[in-house]
């Protein structure tokens, strides 16, 4: 399995999404030491949905605050339901019994960094870079962002 690796030229400036898009690739990372014990499998999972419910969230909410054009908004927020729809079939799968070893979840977890975060948010990466401060979080929302578990070994 070869991982796809957290990069400085991925930073928004965000330190909400940029701490996010960090957790993600340490999901990643947390698999290669993982094994393909249900309880390992089911942690990964857990956290991957944690993940795409808070991060999404603030990603679409960093679009409306640098004025992110409206048809690239919908194109990015259909990415977003797409790979929600994907992790939950994912948790689904194991559920059943169909995944059993966490090899398939890292598969899934690579090309979305490669896909989603590497491309995909890159573009809007430069966007809000271009808008300076103008899409920095505000002081409340700093002192109070959506909880989403951590990723510590």
């Amino acid at each position: 399995m070869h991982n796809v690796e957290w990069d400085s030229s991925l930073e928004t400036g965000d330190t909400l999404v940029d701490e996010q898009h960090r957790n993600i690739h340490a999901l990643v990372a947390y698999m290669q030491g993982a094994d393909d014990r249900p309880e390992q499998i089911m942690l990964v999972l857990d956290r991957l949905m944690d993940h795409v419910a808070c991060h999404f969230a603030s990603e679409e909410d960093l679009m409306e605050r640098a004025h992110y054009p409206l048809d690239m908004i919908e194109e990015h927020v259909a990415a977003h339901h797409e790979l929600k729809q994907q992790a939950r079939e994912l948790t689904i799968k194991f559920r059943l019994g169909e995944i059993t070893s966490i090899s398939d979840i890292a598969d899934f977890l690579n090309e979305w960094l490669r896909e989603h975060v590497h491309q995909r948010d890159r573009v809007l990466v430069d966007y809000v870079r271009a808008c300076g401060e103008a899409a920095r979080l505000t002081e409340e929302w700093q002192s109070n962002p959506p909880q989403m578990n951590g990723y510590a070994r």
